[in-house]
């Protein structure tokens, strides 16, 4: 009888938290919606190639001298989405280390589209930074977290040095419950001069590499390597059966599809857990309250 009671709570509680979760927006089963290219705002000749809020994608200055860029660069939209899709986190969620997709549904059509016509503007002496903010699949619900970087294009690899990696956007200051002023606190892409050392490190796949900083012999945190061409070879080889109609938003909804089914699966089994714990702990508890009453 107890273990029929067990599931049938487990059962609510789980209907519960879904309905809640996605009543308030935002919950597991909302889906991250992209927008299209046509909806991603460019400028033709303009420094400013994308700007919502405080995301952007922009053509700047490069933050130091020294080997000139290969800009401007040919790199199809479909080949950088081919490219930003290839970059995973690893994520620690209820006590288990799981792979995610460094970049949202929406961030890699953002970029893909923006990135690759910065690319094929910026001269020598520029590189393109950009702030993004995606939804990701959290512990219980989905949560809002940010990637910055500097891109540029060296020795015919991709390079991108990131300032966060995956870092929980926040608008108020935990501590103090106060509004975070941006002016003050800006979302920084990364610089050549010196380690960001984000808290979230990518995890390298075939054609990625970490930068060795020549000076220190150590590879940098927040600084990797793409060799574009191996990536892209990779990306065709993992493709099976004929995809020829299969459009690369429809490949990408698949994909999230199966990563936030993996997730949701783990969740619940963890759940289950954790409700059949404090059943336990209940009925002995009941058991010892029982036991400690006075006899009449």
């Amino acid at each position: 009888m107890r273990k029929i009671i067990k599931l049938g709570s487990v059962i609510a509680i789980s209907i519960m938290l879904a309905g809640g979760l996605t009543a308030c927006g935002g919950g597991m089963f909302t889906r991250d919606k992209a927008p299209t290219e046509d909806d991603v705002l460019l400028g033709q000749e303009g420094r400013t190639l994308w700007e919502s809020g405080l995301q952007y994608v922009k053509i700047v200055n490069r933050d130091m001298a020294g080997v000139a860029n290969q800009h401007p660069e040919a790199l199809t939209s479909d080949e950088m989405r081919t490219v930003l899709r290839s970059l995973f986190v690893i994520e620690k969620k209820l006590f288990k280390k799981t792979e995610a997709a460094l970049f949202s549904r929406s961030e890699v059509q953002i970029l893909s589209t923006a990135l690759s016509s910065g690319l094929g503007q910026a001269q020598t002496n520029e590189d393109v930074n950009f702030v993004s903010i995606g939804s990701h699949a959290g512990t219980i619900a989905k949560e809002r977290k940010t990637n910055t970087g500097r891109v540029f294009i060296s020795d015919g690899r991709l390079n991108i040095i990131f300032g966060l990696v995956h870092e929980l956007y926040k608008t108020k200051d935990i501590a103090t419950g106060q509004e975070i002023d941006r002016r003050l606190h800006p979302l920084l892409p990364g610089k050549r001069s010196f380690d960001s050392k984000p808290n979230v490190r990518v995890a390298l796949d075939k054609g990625q590499s970490y930068y060795l900083d020549p000076e220190t012999g150590k590879e940098r945190a927040d600084w990797i390597i793409i060799d574009i061409a191996t990536v892209l070879q990779a990306a065709k080889e993992h493709k099976t059966g004929d995809t020829s109609t299969v459009t690369p938003e429809l490949l990408d909804d698949i994909a999230q599809s199966k990563q936030d089914a993996a997730n949701l699966r783990h969740d619940v089994g963890k759940m289950k857990e954790i409700i059949f714990d404090m059943s336990d702990e209940i009925q002995r508890l009941k058991e010892q309250l029982e036991e400690s009453k006075p006899t009449p």
